[in-house]
């Protein structure tokens, strides 16, 4: 921009004295060095403004050899780019860390701000000479300018001050989000008009980041904490990593961003987890955990299914503890019998048992698993398996119709009506599950 009236006469002959343009300019460079008015709702009052333009105009519309329009659009490059070089990238090169953060976000807001007062001062440049020649407009030049004398130079330091801001935060450290987000949105425009320049240069080193970030994590908090504290964790980090996404990056990164995260924290975790003695999926059934299974549930649940990752591993374990606990009580019914209890085709203490314990696993399939048709079957086929466990001279079929017959005699069972319609339909539930009826 400091061009001096000596080479401007030499270049632009007779029409030397008439360049307005050529001080706005240099006012325009002077304001972005030393500070913008934000008191002051324009930079350049009307009259300013009309007297550049116009001397812009007149000096596009004569004819050859007076029409300097190339000269102008040359000019108008070779402004911007000797302040870039000369004045932006030397400050950004004093900087690091948040300080080059700051100074960029500064020095990038400042570009927009002279890009657009030189389109508007060579804006019929800019209708005519341009779209006759074909050539980038001032703005996407001025675009371009920025991001190859500038950005190109800085990005690898200004990647790494974003990513340690951004670890930083999931430490615990209150940061400046709206430095992270404006730093972000300047990213965004270098891709001029797709997000190439964000993905290369920022979300491919923020993906690989985090995936180191959070297999440090889930070691640590593998080998400290229990299932359920670990789970806890694992939520709340997710539930950070798309708030992080929602403050300041951009909306795209977040499936890519939570992908890694969920095969880190999870996937990589996940057999670890429901078979922690103490702790995992069938110590949780076994204590009531309902809390921790919702949550081990809807965590799991986010991980693609394999036979060895999210749900089907999950329903195996809920399958395996209910069969268990159904060969228990069968268990505990051919130990009465050894033991000399009357082998009779009544035993309502036993059939309640299986009940009962047919309610206490529906409900969690329903209410804590989301009533997902894998952990449906798992109780099916945890029922129909020890279900069909005979014991004694009489069959659990047997069992179960004279435990109907019990219950709808007068005097057999002190019930309601209500209470009697309840136990038959639990019961007729019960008998689905008997392969011989």
């Amino acid at each position: 921009m400091a061009w001096r009236c000596g080479s401007l006469a030499a270049r632009f002959g007779r029409h030397g004295p008439r360049l307005h343009w050529l001080i706005r300019a240099q006012v325009l460079e002077d304001m972005l060095n030393t500070g913008l008015d934000k008191n002051k709702p324009r930079l350049f009052d009307p009259k300013e403004y009309v007297q550049t333009y116009t001397t812009c105009y007149n000096m596009c519309t004569q004819r050859s050899p007076y029409n300097w329009s190339e000269q102008l659009y040359q000019r108008h490059g070779e402004t911007i780019c000797d302040y870039l070089s000369k004045t932006v990238l030397p400050a950004l090169k004093q900087k690091s860390g948040n300080a080059l953060l700051t100074e960029l976000t500064v020095r990038w807001s400042n570009h927009k701000i002279m890009n657009k007062w030189m389109r508007l001062f060579f804006m019929y440049l800019d209708r005519y000479y341009v779209k006759h020649h074909s050539l980038p407009t001032l703005d996407v030049a001025g675009l371009k300018h920025f991001k190859t004398l500038v950005y190109n130079e800085v990005k690898k330091d200004v990647v790494n001050a974003m990513i340690a801001l951004i670890d930083a935060e999931r430490d615990q450290a209150l940061i400046d989000r709206a430095l992270v987000k404006n730093t972000v949105e300047l990213l965004e425009a270098m891709g001029m008009g797709s997000l190439d320049a964000y993905v290369t240069d920022f979300e491919d080193q923020l993906l690989a980041s985090t995936k180191e970030y959070y297999a440090r994590k889930s070691q640590e908090w593998v080998e400290s904490d229990d299932a359920p504290a670990y789970l806890a964790k694992a939520e709340v980090a997710l539930e950070a990593e798309a708030a992080r996404v929602a403050h300041y990056l951009n909306g795209a990164s977040e499936p890519k961003l939570l992908r890694v995260c969920e095969h880190e924290i999870l996937e990589l975790r996940e057999t670890v987890l429901l078979e922690k003695e103490g702790s995992g999926c069938r110590a949780l059934l076994a204590n009531d955990r309902k809390a921790d299974l919702a949550r081990m549930y809807r965590l799991f649940g986010r991980v693609p299914n394999t036979p060895t990752h999210g749900l089907p591993p999950m329903a195996a374990l809920v399958r395996a503890h209910i069969e268990q606990m159904g060969n228990d009580i069968i268990d505990r019914r051919e130990a009465r019998l050894s033991e000399g209890a009357k082998d009779s085709n009544q035993d309502p203490a036993f059939v309640k048992e299986l009940l009962a314990l047919h309610d206490k696993y529906l409900a969690v399939v329903s209410e804590q698993f989301g009533g997902n048709a894998l952990f449906q079957k798992a109780l099916k086929e945890a029922f129909v398996e020890f279900a069909n466990r005979d014991v004694g001279k009489h069959t659990n079929a047997e069992l179960m119709s004279s435990f109907c017959d019990r219950i709808l005699k007068s005097g057999g069972e002190k019930l309601g009506d209500e209470d009697v319609e309840a136990f038959l339909e639990k019961t007729v539930q019960l008998f689905s599950y008997l392969t011989d009826k």
